[in-house]
């Protein structure tokens, strides 16, 4: 009899079991995987797209292609409730999937709900899909605004400004922090990027929370700040799936996995990713997520094998980063070295590039 594993979400980890699918999972066993968009964007490359290095082809998988070559099913719908005890998930149409295993990535989504007019004014990064839509707007608009100083706010509003100072857009990008730029990072690598956002001239407000928007002013504190356009890139919150799943969840909503990135409430059950909390590695960081990828992949293997013995995730010690810093300049972060070079640039270029011939191949 053969079995079915259900795919929630064409995350990174998810589509890197997926693409080793034929060479190692036993031949009777089926898959599907559920996405509520036919595309995967890159948000990696969303800071060259928002500056024009990339085309909209560059930046997304087709999954439903991908899927067809690597011997699965695509649905192109949104899950919408997991029921454990009856292993079927319910669609938003209407449909209901049976499985017997089940891998979660999902994402997150974006935060502001707590802020005022967030919801209602902003522009989010998130869901991805509709990234290309929301870059053509804080292209075109006279007063484009970022809110949040960390890694994404500083890449899009350093490239959002190349790309407006090449179009000869007269107003430059407005960034508007809670904190102080990049507050995960060390003292002289903060001053690097804020001489850079002053050098490009980028208006900046750092320790500067918002309160509320309206349609066109920003309230933080005594600032009242103009905008056209304003993109919330602080912070994010859980998905909503994992409400009405009965599964266990962290105190702020997201799913609870072990190390071995199961459930703790249903070992059939895998996540992954944004979507999940690790319980005995509640914080990680994104350059993990690789090696949340090749753990997945052995484990699903060997559920489906029906061995007792799973491996279990560890986060690395030192972790690394690149970011993209917009005029093929590159900002290189790993543990105490940090450099701003065209070489970082290059290698954040080409790693990206590589990630998606993964899955773009024809």
């Amino acid at each position: 009899m053969s079995q079915h594993v259900l795919f929630v979400g064409a995350g990174q980890t998810n589509l890197s079991v997926l693409k080793n699918w034929k060479k190692r999972a036993p031949n009777h066993v089926e898959w599907t995987l559920v996405s509520p968009s036919r595309y995967h964007y890159y948000s990696e490359m969303f800071s060259g797209y928002i500056e024009g290095k990339y085309s909209l082809e560059d930046i997304r998988i087709d999954i439903k292609a991908f899927c067809q070559q690597h011997g699965g099913r695509f649905i192109e719908e949104k899950i919408t409730a997991i029921d454990k005890n009856r292993n079927i998930v319910l669609t938003e149409s209407g449909k209901s999937i049976q499985y017997d295993l089940l891998s979660a990535d999902i994402g997150s989504r974006h935060a502001g709900g707590s802020v005022q007019g967030v919801r209602e004014h902003a522009l989010f990064v998130k869901p991805h899909n509709e990234f290309p839509t929301t870059a053509d707007k804080l292209q075109r608009t006279e007063y484009p605004v970022i809110v949040g100083g960390g890694f994404s706010g500083v890449e899009l509003a350093l490239s959002l400004q190349v790309w407006r100072q090449k179009h000869d857009m007269k107003t430059p990008v407005t960034l508007v922090s809670a904190t102080s730029i990049l507050p995960n990072e060390k003292q002289d690598v903060r001053e690097q990027v804020r001489n850079l956002l002053d050098e490009r001239k980028i208006l900046i407000y750092e320790n500067t929370p918002v309160d509320s928007l309206d349609a066109q002013i920003i309230h933080a504190g005594n600032e009242m700040i103009s905008y056209g356009e304003v993109l919330w890139a602080e912070g994010n919150e859980p998905p909503l799936l994992f409400d009405y799943a009965n599964l266990p969840v962290d105190e702020k909503g997201y799913l609870l996995v072990s190390s071995t990135l199961q459930s703790l409430g249903d070992p059939a059950i895998f996540g992954s990713g944004d979507c999940v909390t690790i319980e005995e590695y509640p914080v990680w960081r994104k350059d993990d997520v690789i090696r949340q990828g090749e753990i997945l992949e052995e484990n699903i293997i060997r559920a489906l094998k029906n061995k007792q013995r799973l491996k279990r995730f560890q986060p690395k010690k030192k972790h690394g980063a690149v970011l993209n810093l917009g005029l093929k300049q590159g900002l290189y972060l790993n543990g105490d070295k940090h450099s701003i070079s065209r070489r970082a640039w290059k290698w954040k270029t080409q790693m990206d590039k590589n990630f998606m011939k993964q899955f773009n191949k024809s």
